[in-house]
């Protein structure tokens, strides 16, 4: 199939900027009332919640139990206002929980039969559950109903109040919900997105009105999107547009507001991801997820003080010890590598493994470190991830190969690679700055200028590693690299000047 080729982009800019707007002000006046009520305690209410593997005979696997957890995950953080930590076995270790003795510890016990839903679950407060052990824990045994009558059973004894905004994270036809959970268990698995992402549109075709239905039709296009090197501006309208309908359905929806702040960031345009990210922290002071993209956005755009803020703030709302955060280079930007080597360690079976990204940014780390022995080593692991995001593994390659010094090799490779994101509107220049660091490496100054600049075009704007990464030090000399700077510069200070560190506060 040919590309398409993309139409002129005002249109699709003023469209988005119109829908975004919308959404924040709908957001505002439905989410007023209840962010003052909460306000008005500012007491944070951090839940632990625990997904096990679905035991013989519960009628679902693995994934699909995930799945359902992260279901259960949203119906807290939109209509409970919770922070929220998910995690896939209970901890034996108390000693983080116990830190936090008003917190609230939840293991479901998902069960299917036909197309009926049993919630089982257990609770506790951390406080007793430190005290009395065993003793502490109210069971809620599984009952079947229905899947909608069973995420409001779920509400009431776990405290949410959605009211009637609840019933828009859940479809209404139990076939709709089947397919919903079977379409977010293949969420990462490269091989079966386009199945999952067919499943997800039957289920917005069948239920409009279905929040959830949406955001996993974006986080699944915006996942194709990616993986596609003849994607264009108008796909990414699309995936913008798929979230922005869940915003306007719940406007307090987290995961659709991270995730939309991902892509604006991928594209280049911090400077909307951060305001819908703060505007959304208004209504959802505590919640950990946007906090990270609120880090990710701030770090694109050379913010390192409030990026590490956020994630500061993050750590200490969510359950961090128990729960691997997704990997935040800003710990590598600030010069703490012994925190950021902290953060890459190995979690058997965690879904973070499975992309590539902890291993090649081990070693990353290690390159920029001079040791290129554990630096090699690192990349060859990362280039054999069986399922990671093709990008990461295929630049993996590329590092691989400049160690092993195959250098005409991974040139070429490196081109090609360079070559197929040509043309497209280039998602993520912080991926597109690697790419110049790589052609650095391999002595070729020409390519490694022409990328730098079109990590600047694209967004990427944390001057402090132009300046600092070993990788770029042969750039340094030219020229061109001087008038670069002064522009990273100059747009930098805008942005320090609208998004000051002080914004992220903790409300508690």
């Amino acid at each position: 199939m040919e590309p398409v080729e993309p139409p002129a982009e005002a249109p699709w800019h003023a469209l988005l900027q119109v829908g975004l707007l919308l959404v924040l002000l709908l957001g505002a006046g439905v989410g007023t009332a209840w962010w003052l009520a909460r306000h008005a305690r500012q007491q944070v209410v951090r839940i632990l919640l625990v997904t096990p593997a679905p035991g013989p005979g519960s009628g679902l696997d693995a994934s699909e139990g995930r799945a359902l957890g992260a279901l259960v995950q949203d119906h807290l953080e939109c209509f409970g206002g919770a922070a929220v930590t998910s995690v896939t076995e209970m901890p034996t270790d108390l000693g983080p929980l116990l830190l936090h003795p008003h917190a609230r510890v939840v293991i479901l016990d998902p069960r299917r039969q036909g197309d009926l839903l049993a919630l089982g679950f257990r609770t506790a407060t951390a406080g007793p559950l430190g005290q009395l052990g065993g003793k502490a824990w109210t069971v809620t045994p599984p009952v079947f109903r229905t899947p909608r009558e069973a995420f409001g059973m779920l509400d009431r004894v776990l405290g949410c109040v959605p009211g009637a905004a609840g019933d828009a994270l859940t479809p209404q036809r139990a076939q709709d919900f089947w397919d919903l959970i079977r379409a977010s268990s293949l969420r990462l698995e490269n091989d079966h997105l386009q199945e999952a992402a067919g499943l997800a549109a039957q289920v917005t075709q069948a239920e409009p009105g279905c929040a959830s239905g949406w955001v996993l039709l974006g986080n699944l296009e915006y996942r194709r999107f990616l993986n596609d090197p003849q994607a264009s501006r108008p796909g990414q309208a699309q995936v913008e547009a798929l979230f922005l309908k869940a915003l306007t359905l719940v406007p307090s929806h987290p995961r659709a507001t991270f995730l939309l702040s991902l892509v604006e960031a991928d594209a280049g345009d911090q400077r909307r991801a951060l305001t819908l990210l703060i505007e959304a922290r208004k209504r959802q002071p505590w919640n950990p997820t946007l906090l990270t993209g609120l880090a990710y956005a701030a770090r694109g755009a050379g913010l390192l003080t409030l990026s590490r803020r956020a994630l500061d703030l993050r750590d200490s709302l969510a359950f961090s010890s128990y729960l691997p955060q997704a990997v935040d280079i800003t710990r590598l930007y600030t010069g703490e590598f012994s925190r950021f080597q902290a953060d890459l360690q190995d979690r058997p079976g965690h879904l973070r493994n499975t992309t590539g990204i902890v291993a090649f940014y081990r070693g990353y780390l290690a390159l920029v470190q001079g040791d290129r022995g554990t630096a090699l080593t690192a990349f060859q692991e990362a280039r054999e991830v069986p399922r990671g995001y093709p990008s990461i593994v295929h630049l993996a390659e590329v590092y691989a190969l400049i160690l092993e010094g195959r250098t005409q090799e991974a040139w070429e490779k490196l081109h090609t690679l360079d070559q197929a994101r040509v043309g497209m509107r280039e998602p993520d220049g912080e991926f597109t700055l690697r790419l110049a660091e790589a052609y650095a490496l391999l002595g070729d100054r020409a390519s490694a200028m022409d990328m730098a600049d079109r990590a600047f075009g694209r967004g990427f704007g944390c001057t402090e590693w132009y300046e600092r990464s070993p990788m770029l030090q042969p750039l340094r000399s030219l020229p061109q690299w001087q008038a670069l700077i002064q522009h990273l510069q100059e747009r930098q200070g805008l942005m320090e000047s609208t998004f000051p560190s002080s914004l992220v506060e903790d409300p508690s």
